[in-house]
């Protein structure tokens, strides 16, 4: 498996139409909208990475109003305080 959280940047008031977007894919496991450089974060979840690459350019990258996206690969994890 691999987990990575995804950062993004979207258009001004365009935070809970893309959140609610985001949430309506199967390898999304949560998605929050926060306050600072990016606008929403995003815990998501593929099989292998090149279906991570599909995941963020055909699903998550598509989703209008949003304007930039960073990847971040989990390479290792709290095993009792974490969800991945």
């Amino acid at each position: 498996m691999v987990d990575a959280v995804v950062l993004l940047c979207v258009y001004p008031g365009k935070e809970h139409p893309v959140k609610e977007e985001i949430s309506k894919i199967a390898q999304v496991k949560s998605c929050r909208i926060t306050f600072g450089e990016y606008d929403l974060v995003a815990e998501v979840q593929t099989e292998k990475v090149k279906a991570l690459g599909t995941l963020m350019t055909k699903k998550i990258r598509a989703i209008e109003g949003i304007t930039k996206s960073v990847t971040l690969i989990i390479s290792e994890s709290l095993e009792n305080n974490n969800p991945f």
